[in-house]
Parts: C-alpha cells; sequence; structure tokens
C-alpha cells in the first residue's frame, strides 16, 4: 500500500494532503520496504495529529529524514509479521494483502467515498498493517481475525499524542502489556467494520473463498452506558477561566468551543463549522444558527437544522466582540486557525479536548467532548424544562420543525430562558 516498485529499487509511496510524495528506500527486498514504509507512515501520523496544520513541505522535507534515518527492524516478539521463521498455513498464496489494500482504496476513490471516508479507510487499513503485517491474502484466516480483534482492542487512545509512545510502533505498545487508556468498543467496532468491507471486496473480486472478518465485533456497552455526561465537578473544572484562557493562548477555540458546547448542547462538528453569518439575530434575540447551507457544513439528520438562543454569559465574556473583530480581520468562519481534516473541522479540536480533559483529571473514557450535550439535557430536564422544547435545542424534534417556527417570538423567548438557567462553571 505504502510502496511502489521501480526497475529493483523500491520507493516509499505516500499521499500527503492532495499530493503523492515518492521518495526511494534504496531497499531492493520487498518485505524489508513494506516495513520500513509503514514505520514511516507511522510517523508522519503521529506528526500530522499533533501538528494538524502541517504544510506539504514540512511534510516532505520529514519523509526525507525519515528515509534517512528510520530504522529497519523487525520485533522479534511478532509472529504475525513476515519473517524467515514465519510458517504460513498450506493454503498461503495469492496475491500480499498489501496489493489488494492499494487496489481496494484506489477503487474507491474512483467511486463514490468522500475525502473523509478515504482519509478514515486508509488510516485502518494503515493501522492493520501496523498491527498485522503483510501476507498472502489466503494467510489472513480466522485465527488471524482473532489475532486482530485482540490487538485492537489493545490499542491506545490518542496514540500520536502520548509522549510515553514516542519511538514505539503500534504493536510493541499493543504487546507491551503496560496500563493505558485503550481506544472504546465502538472504535474498535468501526474499525472492524471498514476492515470487514475491504474483505467483502476481497471475496467479492475472487480472493476469498469466505470472510474471515465476517461478524466480528466486540461487545459494546448500551447506548445509555457508552457516554457519560460530566457532572458539576468536571464543568467547572473544564470551564475553569484561568485554564481555558492559558490553553487558548494561540487558538481562541479552545476557549470557546467549551463553553459553546456547554451553553448549547451541540455538537461538536455542528459548532467546529461555523460562519460569523451562522450567528443572527431572530426577533432581537442573538442566536446560532446550526445549518448545512455551504459545502463544507454537514448535518447529522434534518432535524439537526435548528435556532439555539446565545447563552447571557457568552455575551458577557465577550462573544460578540470576538466575531466583530473577525469580521473586521475579513474572516469568514467563526474558528478561521480550525482546519477541515478528514473531512471534519472538529477534528483537531476531538484530539486537543482528549488532552486537555486529562489535564483537568477526567480521565474516565467514557466522558468525552459529547459529554457536554448529555449535559445540557439532563440539567435542563432538572430544571423542569419540557421535553418538546428540549428536543428542538438539541436537534431531536419533528423533521417538520423548519426555521420558519423561529419567527415567533414567545418561542425563542421560552427557548432563551431555557438555555439562560444553565451555569457555565
Amino acid at each position: 500500500m505504502f510502496v511502489i516498485r521501480r526497475g529493483s529499487t523500491y520507493y516509499l509511496n505516500v499521499r500527503l494532503g492532495s499530493q503523492h510524495l515518492r521518495l526511494s528506500l534504496g531497499i531492493q527486498e520487498r518485505r524489508a520496504a513494506i516495513f520500513k514504509a509503514t514505520a514511516i507512515v507511522q510517523r508522519i501520523d503521529e506528526h500530522r495529529t499533533a501538528h494538524p496544520e502541517a504544510t506539504y513541505s514540512e511534510l516532505h522535507g520529514l519523509c526525507r529524514c525519515l528515509v534517512r534515518t528510520e530504522r529497519l527492524e523487525f520485533p522479534p516478539s511478532s509472529p504475525s509479521l513476515p519473517s524467515d521463521s514465519f510458517l504460513l498455513p498450506a493454503k498461503a498464496k495469492g496475491p500480499l494483502l498489501s496489493r489488494l489494500a492499494k487496489q481496494y482504496v484506489d477503487e474507491g476513490k474512483q467511486g463514490a467515498w468522500r475525502q473523509g471516508q478515504i482519509a478514515d479507510v486508509e488510516r485502518t487499513i494503515h493501522d492493520f498493517f501496523a498491527l498485522m503485517g503483510d501476507m498472502p491474502i489466503e494467510a489472513f484466516d480466522q485465527q488471524q481475525a482473532r489475532t486482530l480483534k485482540q490487538r485492537l482492542c489493545r490499542c491506545p487512545s490518542y496514540y500520536g499524542l502520548r509522549p510515553e509512545f514516542k519511538g514505539k510502533t503500534l504493536l510493541e505498545i499493543v504487546e507491551s502489556g503496560g496500563q493505558y487508556e485503550a481506544i472504546t468498543p465502538v472504535t474498535i467496532n468501526n474499525r472492524l467494520r471498514k476492515l470487514t468491507s475491504w474483505m467483502n471486496w476481497c471475496v467479492s473480486n475472487g480472493y476469498l473463498q469466505a470472510n474471515p472478518l465476517s461478524g466480528m465485533k466486540v461487545m459494546e456497552a448500551s447506548a445509555k452506558d457508552a457516554r457519560l455526561p460530566f457532572d458539576q465537578r468536571d464543568i467547572a473544572a473544564l470551564l475553569n477561566q484561568a485554564s481555558l484562557i492559558k490553553e487558548a493562548r494561540k487558538n481562541p477555540w479552545r476557549y470557546w468551543l467549551p463553553l459553546l458546547a456547554r451553553a448549547t448542547g451541540a455538537r461538536l462538528e455542528e459548532l467546529a463549522q461555523l460562519y460569523l453569518d451562522d450567528v443572527v439575530e431572530e426577533q432581537g434575540i442573538l442566536c446560532i444558527k446550526i445549518d448545512d447551507t455551504r459545502p463544507d457544513q454537514k448535518l447529522k439528520n434534518p432535524s439537526s437544522r435548528r435556532i439555539i438562543p446565545i447563552h447571557k454569559e457568552l455575551i458577557e465574556l465577550g462573544l460578540i466582540e470576538y466575531i466583530n473583530n473577525l469580521k473586521e480581520k475579513g474572516e469568514q468562519r467563526l474558528w478561521p486557525e480550525l482546519k477541515q481534516i478528514r473531512d471534519r473541522y472538529g477534528y483537531a479540536a476531538s484530539k486537543w479536548f482528549g488532552t486537555y480533559r486529562h489535564k483537568r483529571n477526567i480521565s474516565d473514557s467514557r466522558k468525552t467532548f459529547h459529554s457536554f450535550r448529555h449535559s445540557f439535557i439532563d440539567d435542563l430536564r432538572n430544571h423542569g424544562i419540557e421535553d418538546s422544547l428540549l428536543k428542538d435545542l438539541v436537534g431531536h424534534g419533528d423533521h417538520g420543525v423548519t426555521f420558519a417556527v423561529y419567527g415567533k417570538r414567545r418561542f425563542i423567548e421560552r427557548m432563551q430562558e431555557a438555555v439562560n438557567t444553565l451555569k457555565l462553571g
């Protein structure tokens, strides 16, 4: 997937944003080239996660450096990586998984895959090779599938952001037996679904008789247990003014996004994709409009389209002055520093918040940015806000509710009164 051959030499072949990069690895043996290229791509992914605004020139220079310096070592404790002592089943034949992965992704790019979907599939397949190595297609049987599932369950969350993992491969971390926060069952199953789709493609194209990943998943908690709301101590810690101001020295969105999430109950991507003209005045009341009027905006479903009155404390904290300052600079988006990564404006914000909540001593993996939404709903219910109004605030209302409804002043006033019952810290 990450190498191509020119003559007798293998080349690193990776996509950096919208451009392709090819660099000679100086290696003539395929197995060694794949292993080195995978290690380099993993380092590049770590850098892009930690520095989402890295330029092509910067990444190109890093790739050149890694090609010269990346050590070529096969971990002795990795029986699934091809080696002289690795015994494939007698039936192990056919094309290598790396070749089929490239064909699968290339076909998806030519089809209906969105850019974000392409990036997600490529990363999932990259992690597959980091955990399992390359092998002939028929060597990947049900036993290998179970090994993959076990290793995915040990994958750390925020792998590229954690200094204790620096210099280690994903497989080394997984097999270390160390204690760390692993990815959630939801994330594991999302990756398994993507890999299952790849294997279904292999079956459909005659490379496999049956899909060894068919039906493979881990048990998830119920939807109610999958995410926990923040309690009042969590909210006070996360919205501590001194902490937010310190975090937001170079990125104002780090200050405003947690406050807005608390005050609106909106999803992270709904907030991250806002434009300046999504802050509107309805019947004399300042509101935030959640909509998908632009090509780079998206909604979870039609009922997500709504207007939410702005909490009075946000105005007191200077949100309107912040917006006016951006307008004077000629900006269009509310958070111009946030760039789309994997088709999401909220990508970098999600990664940052995962680190930030740990700094504020909130380590429960069931508490994420989305927990603000759960807290918003729970707290308004505790204040006696009727469900019909609450559903319209969070975008759970009937599809028939449109912006026309918001023309009724009393309706907006009731929404404003509900929002203002919340304490932001």
